[in-house]
């Protein structure tokens, strides 16, 4: 039997993401969102309905568990078909051989990516909670919050929607403060660091600089002084560059950075919008601390 959503289901699933993190808001220069796979029939079986499967990163195991959880459409943070493909080899690609399992079992594929960096209470706006030390959507009375637009942002959207977010801090935290407040945010046990003052209780940060997964280009873009870079991931040079000029910065692998917005924000959501959907268990930073 096929688990297929039909075309009106499949669309009622993607207006609710889209209600939430407009395609408009996703940068197109580069990335590579929407219905990258639609696996819709004219007519459901009387029996299926919508059951969302959110992940980061659509891998092969989380296509398998997509299957065994009866799934049948995937809401993937990161393009699973990326940057593009001109042919399916499952021989010469895994991800390929999982597209093809995806198509085969009926599993349509919804990616918003940077959509959700952009949009107002997106997944930016969840980390300056987590650098804050406060629940997410709780009262945060000493943090100044503005968007950092970038480049692809155009003059209509609204003003809070930005692919990173500059936060200045009323009352100033020390280094080790921050640090200890996006651990037990992320749910992570370890970050990297990189600071001029060995003694983190010793650096004062007023003013942070943020960017869900990888940072580099946000930051490029951003003219304001900042005491802190966040994000998931930066290269080498521009960590060395950040802390000659006094500045610290907190990474902490691209993924740890997005995850756990699913399961706070994403799922809840979607809930709200009567669209059942679970959580990926499979779905895990690849690099791990050993």
């Amino acid at each position: 039997m096929s688990r297929a959503l039909s075309r009106s289901q499949l669309q009622r699933v993607v207006k609710a993401i889209t209600k939430y993190y407009p395609p408009s808001y996703a940068d197109s220069s580069w990335d590579n969102t929407g219905l990258l796979i639609d696996c819709s029939v004219d007519q459901a079986s009387m029996n299926v309905e919508p059951k969302v499967l959110l992940t980061v990163d659509l891998t092969a195991s989380v296509v398998q568990e997509a299957v065994d959880k009866h799934c049948n459409a995937i809401l993937a943070y990161h393009p699973f078909i990326f940057p593009s493909w001109k042919n399916l080899n499952p021989y010469k690609n895994p991800q390929h051989k999982s597209a093809i399992r995806l198509i085969q079992e009926g599993i349509s594929v919804y990616c918003p990516h940077t959509a959700v960096d952009a949009a107002k209470d997106g997944v930016n706006d969840w980390l300056v909670y987590g650098v804050a030390g406060h629940d997410w959507y709780g009262v945060v009375s000493n943090v100044v919050i503005e968007p950092i637009k970038g480049n692809c942002i155009n003059g209509e959207e609204p003003s809070e929607v930005g692919y990173g977010r500059l936060v200045t801090l009323a009352t100033p935290l020390t280094l080790q403060q921050i640090v200890d407040n996006i651990k037990k945010a992320l749910g992570i046990d370890y970050v990297q660091v990189a600071s001029p003052n060995e003694n983190f209780d010793k650096h004062i940060i007023r003013r942070i600089a943020l960017c869900a997964g990888s940072g580099s280009g946000v930051f490029k873009s951003l003219h304001e002084e900042v005491d802190l870079y966040y994000t998931g991931e930066l290269s080498h040079h521009e960590i060395l560059r950040y802390r000659e000029s006094g500045k610290a910065v907190i990474v902490c692998n691209h993924s740890n950075t997005e995850r756990g917005f699913l399961k706070e924000e994403m799922s809840k959501k979607l809930s709200k919008q009567g669209i059942r959907n679970v959580v990926s268990e499979m779905d895990a930073d690849p690099l791990r601390v050993v």
